[in-house]
């Protein structure tokens, strides 16, 4: 990352929509949590899923995940506009649920 290190960086927000894919959402949000620098939000948007991937995000990734709860599908604009409006970073990575991320994936977006 060309001089930066963790702490010079812009503050990113990774934002996730999922909608009814609890398999796919569980290994994004583990290849996120294994990125070689550090999101400081991880923010989920669910899509009003039937599947329990809302539950699954609470049990598993607890307090490391912001979770916001659509009651109805708004499709895959509508679910990072919600995303988007919860984070508090200054930059956002959106990243589809069905994605596992390389481990630098973030430095790589990062580097100037």
């Amino acid at each position: 990352m060309s001089g930066r290190d963790q702490t010079d960086r812009p503050a990113v927000a990774v934002v996730i929509v999922n909608y009814n894919r609890r398999d796919w959402l569980a290994e994004c949000l583990r290849s996120v949590f294994a990125q070689r620098v550090k999101p400081d939000e991880v923010i989920v948007v669910d899509n009003g899923s039937a599947d329990g991937s809302a539950e699954m995000v609470e049990e598993e990734f607890g307090g490391r995940v912001k979770l916001v709860r659509l009651a109805e599908n708004r499709g895959f604009a509508g679910g990072n506009n919600a995303g988007a409006r919860a984070a508090c970073a200054e930059w956002l990575a959106l990243l589809n649920n069905d994605a596992a991320a390389d481990p630098d994936w973030l430095s790589w977006m990062l580097a100037e």
